[in-house]
């Protein structure tokens, strides 16, 4: 037995529809005002509601204006006297799951039509029921991945670099045993910060909100990510160190925010955004000829905040551009390693910004965030 709500004008009509419906098997309640039926909705959630077009206080329209406001929003049947191709759309567009016409044989065929509606509505519950779970285990699926891939390489060079000191060996120089410690510290660090990604990409805390220089905020950013790329480079071949160490070293990048008036965020929030937009820029670059890298902000209209990271490096794909902020997505074109652009994403929107990207192949990444006064 389901629970229809019928909003109609007419009571004797909003009786009938009740009577024909209480013979089919489903209990009912009526509204005769918009107030009423929002009301109503609130306090019964039915699993129906089966409005007139026109009601004593206002509109089937704006019935459906004002249902969308509740979570969750019940569905709505409308009906009408006569047919209104505009009328249907429009209530289609605000989230109607159907649109009926009153003809003469309107109560008879009244039940049917619920019934139809009701078992539409149950298949496609279905249907985003199966979805929903696809996409939960797609998601612990790429979680377990990039698990795997980031903490297995991560601790197999803490567990190696520690394997190296050899206790049994009086002979190891002490000089090169704590370089090994060192090595396997910051793989262990490398845990920890991916760890806080994960954690801030999730956590509800609003943080403290007051008063923060961009400008300094982008050269701290910009300065810990030449040094975590700088770290990481050791690792490989003495000469490309070398070559990369003078290139990071010489790398153009311009902070034009330095004229921004202090604006009121969350200042670790704005931290972990800018490290990882520069982090990105700074690893597209390193191949470009001529590399550049811009932060530039601007205070606009109504207190709002803008800022723009750009840079001419490798640039991302339709297709990569496509995905570049889904979580463990990565912009390199490895499916389940990447999180940066994620991360990002989900602290702009937090804080009840905007985030767009603009990028193609050679050209470039601009990634431009808005914020709220």
């Amino acid at each position: 037995m389901s629970l229809i709500l019928i909003v109609e004008e007419s009571r004797s009509m909003a009786a009938a529809a009740s009577e024909a419906l209480e013979r089919a098997g489903h209990a009912s309640l009526v509204a005769l005002t918009v107030g009423e039926a929002i009301s109503m909705c609130q306090e019964s959630r039915p699993d129906l509601v089966l409005t007139e077009y026109y009601i004593q206080d206002g509109a089937g329209l704006e019935l459906l204006e004002g249902l969308t406001r509740l979570a969750p929003a019940p569905p709505v049947l409308m009906a009408a006297g006569c047919g209104n191709e505009a009328v249907a759309a429009r209530a289609v567009a605000l989230g109607a799951c159907g649109y009926i016409v009153k003809t003469g044989a309107y109560l008879r065929e009244l039940p049917a039509l619920v019934e139809k509606t009701l078992d539409a509505l149950a298949l496609k519950r279905k249907a985003l029921e199966r979805e929903t779970t696809n996409r939960r285990l797609q998601a612990q699926s790429e979680l377990a991945g990039w698990l795997a891939h980031n903490f297995k390489n991560i601790l197999a060079a803490s567990i190696g670099a520690l394997n190296l000191i050899d206790l049994k060996n009086a002979g190891q120089d002490p000089a090169r045993q704590a370089e090994y410690l060192a090595d396997s510290r910051r793989s262990q660090e490398s845990a920890v910060a991916l760890l806080e990604q994960l954690i801030r990409m999730t956590e509800e805390s609003d943080g403290e909100i007051e008063p923060v220089v961009v400008a300094e905020v982008v050269d701290e950013a910009w300065e810990a990510v030449r040094s975590k790329m700088l770290t990481s480079l050791q690792a490989g071949p003495a000469e490309n160190f070398a070559r990369d160490r003078d290139k990071i070293g010489h790398m153009p990048f311009l902070n034009a925010t330095r004229r921004l008036p202090p604006q009121r965020m969350v200042r670790d929030d704005l931290r972990s955004i800018l490290e990882a937009l520069l982090q990105n820029a700074l690893e597209a670059v390193m191949e470009t000829p001529e590399p550049r890298i811009l932060v530039q902000g601007e205070a606009a209209a109504g207190g709002r905040l803008e800022l723009l990271v750009r840079d001419n490096g490798r640039g991302m794909s339709a297709s990569v551009l496509r995905h570049a902020i889904e979580p463990l997505f990565s912009t390199k074109g490895e499916v389940g390693v990447g999180m940066s652009l994620s991360l990002v994403s989900s602290l702009v929107i937090r804080r009840g910004g905007v985030l767009t990207i603009d990028s193609s192949p050679g050209a470039g990444t601009a990634v431009k965030m808005a914020f709220p006064a």
